[in-house]
């Protein structure tokens, strides 16, 4: 397809630096409303936005890293929204191509609308303009962290190492991790931050230290596969396949009421005529200090739920009442599993490439308007959401 939720990985530069690791981190200079003004955006960056798109609300999420693109997500009119660098003009305006998960789906050919932003010093003005040119509307967004909702820095580590020192062109592996890093330094962004860090199997350890060490663990095994592959091999065809790579990355997708809700993506490849990537949400309520489960934001029984999921997934992959679910997955069923996440307007279960699906059909997302299991919310949860 087209466009899918991993563009914003795939799409960054990869600077190959045989055994000189890069770890760079930038503050996002204007990341909260007592800032002073800046009417240059910074190099890396984290911004949670509020204001309207055609005069409707939204709460955007934008974040960056020195050498990356722009890339974020946002709810509007019923529809979960992704956006990334289309181009970058001057140093205060860029150009972000938007996407629609379900609408990619189907049109794979079809033109992006544009977002196209200018940065005033404490948010960005802007048009929105349809793929077909057809209909602009204004865009007004303020930098805004309010109550319950957090700040951020965004870093990045990666390093190299060739199959063969001694070749100009060598095959390589490369390793990269984009991190998301709280600026709070309470009892609350303490903690936050150790969940962060968490994620990538960092522990205790700071993240420079932390990610050298994996990167030595993965090279490690690297160099035993080409040693392996070349004593086993009647010539060097198999050196096609070692160009070896391992991205992680950490997005925000709901930063609102003491939530923050993380997508942890991974991507890699290790030969073959592909690579394989997934998705890990890890939903996280920082003001009682502990990850969610299903069970934290709904009670109901599993049946229910199917038949509940059964009904978005048709909805939004099309799939009319008289097809089977098969058209579209490997069973004609669908099963709630632990990978879920929501934002205001509902929950989504995110299953990833092999899951339900062919690679080919991509991360398979259903998502669950409130409105359809508003008798199952947990009561303290909807209370905070603001679910009435």
């Amino acid at each position: 397809m087209k466009y899918s939720f991993l563009f914003c990985l795939f799409g960054l530069a990869i600077i190959s630096a045989c055994n000189n690791p890069k770890n760079g981190k930038k503050n996002s200079g204007n990341t909260d409303s007592t800032s002073s003004i800046k009417k240059e955006l910074t190099g890396s960056f984290y911004k949670r936005l509020e204001g309207t798109i055609a005069g409707k609300k939204v709460v955007m999420h934008l974040q960056k890293v020195d050498d990356g693109e722009v890339s974020g997500s946002y709810y509007y009119d019923g529809s979960w929204l992704n956006v990334s660098t289309d181009s970058v003009i001057g140093k205060d305006s860029i150009v972000l191509a938007e996407y629609n998960f379900y609408e990619s789906y189907f049109s794979q050919d079809s033109k992006s609308p544009l977002l196209k932003l200018k940065w005033n010093g404490n948010g960005f003005d802007g048009t929105w303009e349809s793929g077909d040119k057809t209909k602009k509307y204004p865009i007004a967004l303020t930098e805004k962290y309010s109550e319950g909702s957090y700040s951020f820095s965004t870093g990045f580590y990666e390093d190299s190492v060739k199959a063969f020192a001694d070749r100009p062109k060598s095959p390589s592996a490369e390793i990269r991790f984009e991190y998301l890093e709280s600026k709070r330094n309470d009892e609350n962004g303490k903690w936050l931050d150790s969940e962060l860090k968490k994620m990538f199997g960092l522990a205790q350890a700071d993240r420079s230290t932390g990610f050298k060490n994996i990167a030595a663990t993965y090279f490690n095994d690297y160099k035993n596969e080409v040693a392996e592959q070349q004593k086993d091999s009647q010539d060097n065809k198999f050196e096609a396949w070692m160009n070896y790579t391992n991205n992680s990355q950490q997005t925000i997708n709901y930063n609102d009421n003491g939530y923050v809700v993380i997508d942890f993506l991974a991507d890699a490849y290790t030969g073959g005529a592909h690579g394989n990537y997934s998705s890990t949400m890890f939903c996280l309520d920082v003001q009682n200090k502990k990850q969610l489960v299903l069970n934290d934001i709904i009670k109901i029984d599993s049946n229910t739920l199917e038949r509940i999921l059964e009904r978005n997934l048709r909805k939004e992959y099309n799939i009319k009442s008289k097809d089977a679910l098969n058209t579209v997955l490997f069973d004609d069923f669908i099963k709630p599993n632990k990978n879920f996440y929501f934002n205001a307007n509902g929950i989504a279960f995110m299953y990833n490439p092999y899951e339900v699906a062919s690679y080919a059909q991509g991360q398979i997302v259903i998502f669950i308007p409130y409105s359809d299991v508003k008798a199952y919310l947990v009561p303290a949860f909807a209370q905070r959401m603001g679910i009435r």
